[in-house]
């Protein structure tokens, strides 16, 4: 068996608290919860662009284990109940040619007032 190792880039927020940003064991590699939080301003904007901006941090995640999206081979996102679901969607699909399995569970509260989707995802790579 291998070792995991820790996985971390500067093109995503850092750890807000005991974990990493993702780690990987062998061929899999599994990302923390990102917030939709623009990294550079702080912002965190709709819907929208909150599954804009998580799903480009863990692109940069991935990138910097050497994988990419299209690796991504399971998502979960955690939604604050009463956001509505059809501008995420629309942003999501926008960044998967194939589209992974996913899950969509919705919460009661995200850290922070104005947080509505944290994305977490699994990739496998050859």
């Amino acid at each position: 068996m291998s070792a995991i190792q820790p996985i971390s880039t500067a093109g995503a927020p850092a750890p807000t608290g005991p974990f990493n940003q993702a780690v990987r064991r062998g061929k899999l590699i599994f990302t923390a919860g990102q917030a939709g939080r623009n990294r550079e301003t702080g912002e965190m904007g709709d819907a929208a662009d909150q599954t804009n901006w998580a799903m480009r941090n863990i692109g940069a995640i991935l990138e910097a284990a050497g994988a990419s999206l299209a690796d991504i081979v399971k998502v979960t996102l955690f939604v604050k109940e009463g956001v509505d679901t059809g501008p995420i969607n629309d942003a999501y699909k926008a960044f998967f040619e194939v589209l992974p399995a996913r899950s969509l569970v919705f919460v009661s509260r995200l850290k922070g007032p104005e947080m509505m989707i944290e994305i977490e995802a699994v990739a496998v790579v050859e």
